[in-house]
């Protein structure tokens, strides 16, 4: 693995553990705090979820969140953030339309430069989960050969190796150019 993705890998049984819970707490916060949930986490390959630079991407997610609702006047109502091994999450529960929320983070994950390993989901009530497509959007790309990342993903065309090498890559090169400016 890359010199920067050091740190405690995560089995199948921890990561489906976490899925688990994330449903759970995100069935919560709908059911208790309001209709209209964002749930960001990230796109990591490989057993390693969490470390100094996976948090480091993280944040820099949600300040960029923070940032675009603000801009768009929506209202957070009830936020968690979670720093877990099996990887970091963030839940907001917002006063703002879902569909509007949804057109804000995909402008995220398309326009910023590590927008692409950045994970938003969000839900209208318990049972939809609003996707690109339904916003008349494409799906996103692999992160290496521009392909579906879905199909790419599932087809293992690419090895974990060189994906955890892109996302150093990717990570580095933006973090050094924020702090030389």
């Amino acid at each position: 693995m890359g010199i920067y993705f050091q740190g405690e890998e995560q089995s199948l049984q921890d990561i489906l553990k976490a899925r688990e819970i994330r449903q759970q707490r995100q069935r919560y916060l709908l059911n208790n705090f309001g209709n209209t949930l964002v749930s960001f986490k990230l796109n990591i390959p490989g057993p390693v979820k969490y470390n100094p630079l996976i948090k480091s991407i993280f944040d820099e997610g949600i300040k960029e969140f923070k940032i675009a609702i603000k801009n768009n006047q929506a209202k957070i109502i009830v936020e968690e953030v979670s720093y877990t091994n099996s990887g970091p999450e963030y839940f907001a529960i917002l006063e703002k339309e879902a569909k509007a929320l949804k057109s804000i983070t995909i402008e995220i994950e398309d326009k910023h430069p590590l927008g692409r390993v950045y994970d938003f989901d969000v839900w209208e009530g318990l049972e939809h989960q609003l996707s690109r497509e339904e916003m008349g959007m494409s799906p996103r790309e692999c992160l290496l050969c521009h392909q579906n990342a879905f199909f790419c993903s599932r087809s293992r065309n690419h090895s974990v190796k060189e994906l955890i090498y892109k996302i150093e890559d990717m990570a580095l090169e933006y973090f050094n150019s924020i702090k030389n400016n």
